[in-house]
C-alpha cells in the first residue's frame, strides 16, 4: 500500500492545498502504519470502506474494514498523539491535505461541526457533489484524479480566511518557531491573548499554544530527518529548554525518542513522514 503524492499545479491552489494523497490496496492483507501530529488538516474520502475512528485521551486509531460501497469522508487533524491506521480490506482512498486554516477558504462550516462527521465532503462543500465523487473514483489515473480535484476546489474557493490570521501565520513562518511564544505573537499582532486564542480556535481548530507546540515538533523532526544539526542544536534552535525537554515532547507526540523515531520513520516524497508497522492492533 504505497502512497502517491501529487502537488497542485494551480498557483492559486498551491496557497491552500499542500498536496493530494492517494492510497490504493486491492487485497485483504493486513497493513498498519503510523503518522504523527502536524498542523495541516486532511480530508480523506473512501469509496468502499467502513471507517472506525477512535479518538480520545488514550487512543488515536483509525480502523478500515470492508464497507458497503458508499462514500465515506472524514477530517483528520489537530492530533496530540500518534495517529495509527489499521487496514484489513481493499482500499481506494483520496486525501486532500490542506495547509493550516486553508480548509476554511472553501467552506463556511466550522471545524467543530465537521470533525466528527462520516460524510464531511458533502457537509464542507455546498451543492450536490455525490456525482463528482462517482466521476473522481471512476478515474483510475491518479494524475487525472488530481486534475479533477483541482478543478473542483478552484470552483469552490471563496476565501474568507481572516486577514489577522494570515498575518499571524506569516509571522510564524518567518520566525521558524525560534523565540516565538503566544505572548510575543499576541504583542506583534496587537491583540490580547484572549483575542488570539479565539482567532486560532475559530479559524485553525487549535489554540495557539497547541499550534506552536505541534509546529515546533514537526520543524525539529524535519531537521533531524534531513540531518541538519545535532540533537542539542535542534533543541536549542526550536525553543526547547534542553535535550530532555525535546525528548519528552517527541515521546508525547510520537511515542518514540528522537533517535528511535528517526531510525524508524520513512519519508514519502519528502512530505509524508510515516512508520510501516507489521504488528496488528490488539
Amino acid at each position: 500500500m504505497n502512497p502517491v503524492i501529487i502537488k497542485p499545479h494551480s498557483e492559486v491552489l498551491k496557497r491552500y492545498v499542500q498536496y493530494f494523497l492517494f492510497f490504493s490496496k486491492t487485497d485483504n492483507s493486513i497493513f498498519s502504519y503510523t503518522t504523527f501530529p502536524n498542523n495541516n488538516l486532511c480530508l480523506a474520502i473512501y469509496k468502499q470502506n467502513h471507517v472506525n475512528y477512535i479518538n480520545d485521551r488514550q487512543t488515536n486509531h483509525c480502523i478500515l474494514t470492508h464497507g458497503n460501497g458508499n462514500f465515506v469522508s472524514r477530517l483528520y487533524g489537530f492530533h496530540k498523539m500518534p495517529f495509527q491506521v489499521h487496514v484489513s480490506a481493499p482500499v481506494d482512498q483520496v486525501c486532500i491535505v490542506f495547509y493550516p486554516s486553508a480548509a476554511g477558504a472553501f467552506t463556511c462550516t466550522p471545524y467543530s461541526d465537521l470533525m466528527g462527521l462520516e460524510h464531511v465532503f458533502e457537509a464542507m462543500f455546498s451543492g450536490k457533489n455525490t456525482f463528482f465523487l462517482e466521476q473522481l473514483f471512476a478515474e483510475d489515473d491518479v494524475v487525472k484524479r488530481a486534475g479533477k480535484l483541482e478543478s473542483f476546489l478552484l470552483g469552490k474557493l471563496n476565501d474568507q480566511v481572516s486577514n489577522k490570521l494570515k498575518e499571524a501565520l506569516l509571522l510564524i513562518s518567518k520566525s521558524n518557531t525560534e523565540n516565538l511564544s503566544v505572548e510575543i505573537l499576541a504583542r506583534q499582532l496587537g491583540l490580547s491573548e484572549v483575542s488570539i486564542f479565539r482567532l486560532f480556535k475559530n479559524h485553525l481548530g487549535q489554540n495557539p499554544k497547541s499550534f506552536l507546540k505541534t509546529l515546533r515538533f514537526r520543524t525539529a523532526l524535519d531537521k533531524m530527518l534531513t540531518k541538519k544539526g545535532s540533537l542539542t542544536e535542534v533543541a536549542y534552535l526550536n525553543q526547547y529548554y534542553d535535550q530532555a525537554h525535546l525528548i519528552k515532547d517527541f515521546q508525547s507526540f510520537s511515542g518514540h525518542s528522537p533517535k528511535h523515531l528517526v531510525r524508524k520513520v520513512a519519508l514519502c516524497q519528502n512530505d509524508l513522514a510515516w512508520i510501516y508497522d507489521d504488528d496488528r492492533f490488539e
